[in-house]
């Protein structure tokens, strides 16, 4: 076969293969097939079962969920590391301004608009169509408070502090890893230092990130590194943890003052999730792999240490 018809036969193969996915067939676990497209980042699957909405990327067998969102009650948190994301409101309760690293359906974002709704928000998404299947597909809306940028997390934060160098964040979340990849950039001491440049005097970020490997060590270290002080919020019903960290270094938040704070939280916002029991997953006492690797912008092997299992 010669080059040119070997050409027409993948061409064929090809828009078979799309024909196929027209046909939008349903997944066991999530439902409808109700989008697949492919960005210039990852495989992007929508899925909906009755009322709830369920955004996955990369491979379709992926087991990996993004985000997930009951349109008929968006208040409800259908996986465990986004409600456990507010843990920094018990460093900072009344947040005015906040950044979001990552939109996927827009839970967070959503959720921190909703209860804070005089703050200003700032979603950075670097891919343009999960912010358009965001609002396609998970009701996703924005206004003059909540805004998205379409842009690299870290090349947003550089432009800012160019350009805005007095305008601070007092609530940072990092959000843009999934299970498939993890950009290594947003991960590094140098990228960490740039975060704490753009937190205000009482700030806090945190970091959604996995316990079951040994990139977990290195990023609790690469925090410390920076930081100084950071803590470990640790997920109960999933793999997920949050890691925690103020602008200002000052003595480690107990589990005792934590409940007392989430209480306090609970009676003023009327969450519909429970902060009392975020703020039980501290653990004060969590120490990183002596052995851990500290990530720099010249050695961050983050996504050959996720595959690595804790010894």
């Amino acid at each position: 076969m010669n080059k040119f018809c070997m050409y027409r036969a993948f061409c064929l193969l090809w828009l078979t293969s799309i024909v196929v996915s027209g046909a939008k067939p349903a997944d066991p676990a999530f439902g409808e097939l109700l989008c697949r497209k492919n960005s210039l980042y990852t495989a992007i699957y929508v899925y909906q079962r009755d009322s709830i909405v369920t955004l996955r990327f990369g491979m379709r067998d992926s087991s990996t969920i993004q985000s997930q969102v009951d349109l008929d009650n968006p208040r409800r948190h259908m996986l465990e590391y986004t409600e456990m994301s507010f843990c920094g409101l018990l460093f900072n309760p009344d947040p005015n301004a906040v950044l979001v690293l990552g939109q996927g359906g827009g839970v967070i974002p959503r959720d921190v608009h909703h209860y804070f709704p005089n703050a200003m928000i700032d979603v950075v998404e670097i891919d343009g169509e999960i912010s358009a299947v965001a609002e396609k597909y998970f009701d996703f809306r924005t206004d003059e408070k909540l805004r998205v940028r379409v842009d690299d997390g870290r090349m947003f934060i550089k432009k800012k502090l160019l350009r805005e160098p007095g305008q601070k964040y007092d609530w940072v979340i990092l959000d843009a890893f999934n299970g498939d990849y993890i950009p290594f950039h947003l991960m590094t001491k140098e990228f960490l230092q740039e975060v704490k440049s753009i937190l205000t005097d009482d700030g806090v970020v945190v970091a959604n990130v996995f316990l079951s490997n040994r990139l977990f060590d290195s990023e609790l270290k690469t925090f410390r590194s920076v930081f100084g002080q950071c803590q470990v919020f640790a997920g109960i019903r999933s793999g997920n943890a949050m890691l925690a960290a103020t602008a200002a270094q000052g003595p480690a938040l107990t589990i005792e003052a934590a409940v007392k704070r989430a209480g306090q939280l609970q009676d003023r916002h009327g969450f519909e999730f429970d902060m009392v029991q975020i703020a039980r997953r501290l653990d004060p006492g969590f120490v990183e792999d002596s052995e851990a690797m500290l990530l720099t912008d010249d050695r961050a092997p983050v996504n050959w240490l996720k595959t690595q299992q804790i010894r």
